[in-house]
């Protein structure tokens, strides 16, 4: 004997599955922003970080004035994909400002290293670029070959030659908020 009723729930639920794949689709605008975001680098992270706090919902930074990318690589191996707080927030963004410290001449393998320690952690990586007044080819080079997401570099005013002014660093958080917002 057959039973008409397990047909027609196998049949709604196809349907029901059919019906939320097709409102899915259609909801579907475009890349979901990040819950959490981190920000680590150097006096570029010190002066956006409190501005970024404004505008991104959860996020955190941890930022050292004069900092390179070999520091964060070794704070990383010794604490453990880079740091406990990193690793207890659980970003899904990491936005990374490291660069300028680094000299003529970067050191590829511990940008790689750094950016395998936050993938480690389950986060993406954006690389901020430096604003487009400092002239620092090498680096704009090796973070361009990183495969990993950019900010591109600003056009801002400036304070001196390294950095911009407090109402520049304002421009350029939302700058970078808009780019983490697309994904």
């Amino acid at each position: 004997m057959a039973f008409p009723w397990k047909t027609i729930a196998v049949g709604s639920v196809i349907a029901t599955g059919i019906g939320a794949v097709a409102l899915a689709s259609r909801r579907k605008t475009g890349p979901t922003p990040p819950k959490r975001v981190a920000l680590i680098g150097d006096s570029y992270a010190v002066g956006l970080g409190p501005w970024l706090q404004k505008i991104l919902p959860t996020f955190k930074f941890d930022a050292t004035s004069g900092s390179n990318t070999s520091q964060w690589v070794s704070h990383a191996l010794k604490c453990g994909a880079c740091g406990d707080w990193l690793t207890t927030f659980k970003p899904d963004t990491v936005l990374v400002s490291l660069g300028v410290n680094d000299g003529a001449t970067p050191n590829l393998a511990n940008y790689q290293t750094l950016v395998r320690s936050l993938h480690g952690i389950g986060a993406r990586v954006a690389w901020i670029e430096p604003p487009a007044a400092v002239n620092t080819p090498a680096v704009r080079a090796v973070i361009a070959s990183l495969g990993v997401q950019t900010v591109p570099a600003p056009t801002l005013p400036m304070a001196n030659s390294l950095h911009p002014t407090v109402a520049g660093y304002g421009q350029w958080a939302q700058e970078i908020a808009q780019v983490v917002s697309r994904g």
